[in-house]
């Protein structure tokens, strides 16, 4: 198996049967194995810039899909307590958090639009036709908003992941029949 390889070429064995230290290293081998963690550290820093674009964007969305509407509007989200800013963001945190969990299966940027834009436009459209003075339960809404977004951000990371797969496999086949550097081309 390829895993095995891997692993045993990253060194796991030897991480595995170190003790752990008094030293402040044992910190990074205690978490989890060598090899997943250059994964995680090596992944591309085009898609770690992505990432920060997508929760702020995420924490914005509510606040700026009111504002055509006008300053009543907005007033409606942000007239709370500082509590209740707080649990409005770590709700909206389960939409834009699943996306940036998505991200860690692509490998280009590009294809990451797909989910995006399935999102945020739901989340968008969610949060600029609800009208909380209307009824005194339309607040609930607000609990329910991200946990709907979450079916079009799977389709679209479903989507998107395709996407991905198919332009890996087209620039590994590219890549394949491209001469090498030691053979003429012919004319």
């Amino acid at each position: 198996m390829k895993w095995r390889g891997l692993a045993k070429d990253r060194g796991w064995k030897k991480w595995r049967a170190q003790p752990l230290g008094k030293s402040l290293k044992f910190l990074k081998r205690a978490s989890i194995p060598p090899w997943m963690l250059s994964i995680l550290i090596h992944h591309s820093k085009t898609l770690n810039a992505f990432r920060i674009i997508i929760a702020i964007t995420g924490i914005l969305l509510p606040y700026l899909v009111r504002l055509p509407r006008g300053g009543a509007w907005v007033a409606q989200y942000t007239e709370v307590s500082f509590g209740g800013l707080l649990f409005f963001s770590a709700l909206n945190a389960i939409a834009w958090g699943s996306i940036i969990l998505l991200s860690f299966i692509f490998l280009r940027p590009g294809p990451l639009l797909v989910p995006c834009v399935f999102g945020f436009s739901f989340l968008g459209w969610a949060h600029h036709t609800l009208d909380l003075s209307a009824d005194a339960q339309a607040a609930i809404a607000l609990l329910f908003i991200p946990i709907y977004a979450l079916l079009p951000i799977a389709i679209g990371g479903a989507v998107g992941v395709l996407i991905d797969r198919l332009l890996t496999r087209n620039d590994k086949k590219c890549q394949q029949s491209a001469p090498s550097s030691g053979d003429k081309p012919t004319n």
